[in-house]
């Protein structure tokens, strides 16, 4: 089964999820990305994509971008409203023999693929993470589009039961929906933690430290309003009124970091501690003894599964799709409303009465579930059973 999926773009810790898919696939699983969208920071990226992937990878430099801020055609820019002209797209699709094909979303490259999948008698399947909270705000007209773009999709890709509901709400029958998952690079964390020499931890973990009985909490992604970052902080200065020798680490940057800097800096035990190198970030996982992520929107924060597979207890919000799989109430964490100070309050407080040790361990067994291994062998199961579907009908 030659199986060929159409993503415009990727990060890092998706080769080692396509490398397995394509030892399941006996070599048959090729990647089509756009080498418009690594640009600056990403542009390493591309040659460990080749690396990874070899004859499998196949960039491709023929999309074109409209700026809808700009209004100008150019290169990808992270983070703003784009539509994608994927012209070639077609030939290179073509030119693969794909007897499968797998695309990203509803939008960009998707309805290329699906006239593409139609016209060629090819099973198309979709890659979808968005949830109901996600998508609170999707138009009727929206919902309309999708539901008639299902008629072409054979099945869908999803990451874990919050986007099952999305997707069925809205009509999709819930046999074509099949849960994959989204891994992070655990192996890679847990070789690197293994690595450290326990007095450079032990030293780290002084540097924030501020009394025996004291908890190091760690927020690591951006620093920004949908994060929940500026609830958290607020949230601190109460919290340390009662626990006194806790600290709070934030590792990243993004718009609200400055203003929290400004605002908070003083707050005993908070550190703001800026952008941190993807390399290094697994010291502060190891130092750690709670991981929090109190986003107000996430499809399925990969940060999450990240601290958990570093033997982290977890504490996210009600608002990230991953918690329903991942987070275990009294287990290995706890689950809050961070737009309820008391609940985000109650969350930090929580991790002061139970043993975080046995939730360290409950941790890395939960995530074992959905790492690379696991979410890649559940793939490819969906696809060969979405095929069987289709040639039974």
């Amino acid at each position: 089964m030659r199986v060929v999926y159409c993503n415009p773009s990727f990060w890092e810790y998706r080769l080692p999820f396509y490398a397995e898919l394509n030892r399941l696939f006996g070599g048959e699983f090729h990647v089509v990305y756009s080498t418009k969208r690594y640009q600056g920071a990403h542009a390493d990226l591309l040659p460990r994509i080749k690396e990874v992937l070899a004859d499998n990878a196949h960039p491709w430099d023929g999309e074109l971008l409209y700026d809808h801020a700009t209004h100008t055609f150019g290169g990808f820019t992270e983070g703003r409203g784009q539509t994608s002209f994927p012209f070639g797209l077609w030939k290179r699709m073509a030119s693969l023999r794909p007897e499968v094909l797998i695309t990203e979303g509803f939008l960009q490259w998707t309805p290329l693929v699906q006239l593409y999948g139609w016209l060629h008698r090819v099973p198309v399947f979709i890659g979808y993470e968005k949830t109901l909270w996600t998508e609170r705000h999707n138009s009727a007209l929206k919902t309309a589009k999708r539901r008639l773009q299902d008629h072409l999709v054979a099945g869908y890709l999803v990451n874990g039961s919050e986007t099952r509901k999305y997707l069925t709400s809205i009509g999709i029958a819930p046999d074509k929906v099949y849960t994959g998952g989204m891994s992070a690079d655990s192996t890679g964390l847990r070789r690197d933690i293994a690595a450290l020499d326990a007095a450079e931890v032990e030293a780290m973990k002084r540097r924030y430290l501020r009394g025996s009985d004291g908890l190091v909490y760690l927020f690591s992604g951006r620093v920004e309003q949908l994060k929940g970052a500026p609830h958290l902080v607020e949230a601190w200065q109460r919290h340390v009124e009662h626990h006194s020798h806790d600290s709070l680490v934030l590792i990243g940057m993004g718009d609200c970091y400055d203003d929290l800097k400004r605002r908070f800096g003083h707050v005993a035990g908070l550190h703001l501690e800026g952008r941190v190198p993807y390399v290094e970030v697994h010291k502060y996982y190891a130092m750690a003894d709670v991981f929090i992520l109190p986003t107000l929107q996430d499809n399925w924060s990969l940060v999450v599964p990240e601290a958990m597979a570093c033997g982290l207890p977890v504490a996210t919000s009600i608002y990230n799709g991953c918690h329903p799989e991942l987070v275990h109430e009294g287990v290995n964490g706890t689950v809050f409303d961070p737009l309820q100070p008391s609940s985000l309050l109650a969350a930090l407080d929580y991790f002061h009465h139970v043993d975080l040790r046995a939730h360290g361990r409950a941790s890395v067994a939960l995530e074992r579930e959905w790492d690379t291994a696991h979410c890649a062998r559940r793939q490819y199961e969906g696809i060969v059973a979405g095929c069987r579907r289709l040639q039974a009908r």
